[in-house]
C-alpha cells in the first residue's frame, strides 16, 4: 500500500469517526481470518477511544474467532437490529450483497469501505480500497498508524496480525510481498501474538476437522492431465463425521499442494439446492473471473461464488468453466 495514496481517505475517515459516535462495523458473510481480524481491531481501538461499537458478518464462522481480543463485539443479527448506529464501516466487503442484505443503496448511514478485493463496487461515502494489498488488515493498520500509533495496542495488533497471517496461507502465498512482511514486523513490534496465532490457526486442528477431512480427500479427482483438481462436502459427510463447514477451513489447500495442478474447486453443500464454491488458482490463471460469471468474487488467486443448485450438477458447471481458464 502507498500511504501517501490514500492519506486524503484516511484523513475523511477520521472526521467521519470523530463526529459520529456507535459504529456498526461489517464483514463479509462466512467471514474469513482477514475479515475477523479487520473488525475486532477496528472495534478494540475505537471502543478504547469511547466509542460504542458493534461488529457483524452473516454465516458461519469458525470457533476459534471466539478465543481473539474483542470476540465479544461481535453481535448478532438481533443485537444489530436495535444496537442503533450513526457509522458503518465495512471490511474486506466487495460487494453490498456479500452482506446478506445488511448494507443496502438506500443505507442512510455514511459508510466507510475498507477493502482488497479488486472487485470492491466503490460503495462508501469513503472508499479505502487498494487491490494490491495482501489483506484488508494492512489497510486496517494503515488507518489506525495514521490516527493514533501508540493506540495500537497488543490485542489490537494480534487481531491484525491474523488478517495477514491467514491470507497469506501462513506467509506461503503469491501476495505475501514485502508490505505484507513489512506490516506484519510492524505489527509484532506492536506486540502481536505471532505465535499463538499460528499455532492456533495453522497447526492446530480440532478432531472433528480431521475427521471430515478424511472423507473430503476421497472424493478428491484430479482431472485434465493433473492439472484441476476438485473436492467436495456433502452433508451426509458432514451426519457422518459430527463436523460443520466451520471445520472444513483450508481444505482446499489440500488441492494446491499436489504437483502440477492448476485450478482447484471446493464444492460444499450448504441447503437443500444450493452449493458453496471456493476456487484456487497457484499459477497465473484468473479464478476471479469464472466466479464473477456466477454472481461471485475474489481475488485472481482465490475467489468464491455460490449456486443455487445441487452439487452435482454445480460440479459440471464449475469443471466447465475451468476448463475454459486453461
Amino acid at each position: 500500500m502507498n500511504k501517501d495514496r490514500f492519506d486524503p481517505q484516511f484523513e475523511k475517515a477520521k472526521g467521519l469517526v470523530d463526529s459520529h459516535q456507535r459504529f456498526l462495523v461489517i464483514g463479509h458473510v462466512d467471514p474469513d481470518g482477514d475479515c475477523i481480524g479487520s473488525m475486532l481491531s477496528l472495534a478494540l481501538f475505537f471502543r478504547s477511544r469511547g466509542k460504542e461499537v458493534i461488529c457483524f458478518a452473516p454465516g458461519d464462522r469458525s470457533e476459534l474467532f471466539d478465543r481473539l481480543p474483542g470476540a465479544e463485539m461481535l453481535g448478532s443479527w438481533e443485537d444489530v437490529a436495535v444496537f442503533g448506529h450513526d457509522l458503518v464501516i465495512t471490511v474486506d466487503l466487495a460487494t453490498m450483497e456479500r452482506s446478506d442484505g445488511l448494507l443496502t443503496p438506500d443505507q442512510k448511514h455514511p459508510v466507510i469501505n475498507i477493502d482488497h478485493h479488486p472487485s470492491n463496487e466503490r460503495y462508501g461515502a469513503i472508499d479505502i480500497v487498494d487491490e494490491n494489498a495482501a489483506a484488508t488488515t494492512i489497510l486496517v493498520l494503515g488507518f489506525l498508524l495514521a490516527i493514533d500509533r501508540s493506540g495500537i495496542t497488543p490485542e489490537i495488533a494480534t487481531c491484525l496480525y491474523l488478517g495477514i497471517l491467514m491470507d497469506t496461507g501462513g506467509f506461503r502465498f503469491h501476495n505475501t510481498d514485502a508490505e505484507a512482511m513489512h506490516a506484519a514486523g510492524t505489527l509484532i513490534e506492536l506486540g502481536a501474538d505471532s505465535y499463538g496465532l499460528t499455532h492456533d490457526f495453522i497447526y492446530t486442528k480440532k478432531y472433528s476437522t480431521l475427521k471430515l477431512l478424511a472423507p473430503v480427500l476421497e472424493t478428491l479427482e484430479i482431472l485434465d492431465g493433473g492439472k484441476i483438481a476438485v473436492m467436495k462436502i456433502t452433508n451426509e459427510m458432514l451426519e457422518k463425521t459430527g463436523a460443520t463447514l466451520k471445520d472444513s477451513e483450508g481444505f482446499i489447500d489440500y488441492g494446491a499442494t499436489i504437483d502440477d495442478v492448476e485450478l482447484i474447486a471446493l464444492l460444499r453443500e450448504t441447503g437443500p439446492g444450493r452449493t458453496r464454491i471456493s476456487l484456487r488458482s497457484p499459477g497465473d490463471h484468473d479464478v476471479a473471473s469464472l466466479a464473477k460469471r456466477y454472481g461471485g468474487g475474489g481475488h485472481s488467486k482465490a475467489a468464491g461464488l455460490t449456486m443455487d443448485t445441487d452439487i452435482f450438477e454445480a460440479e459440471k458447471m464449475i469443471v466447465k468453466g475451468l476448463r475454459s481458464l486453461l
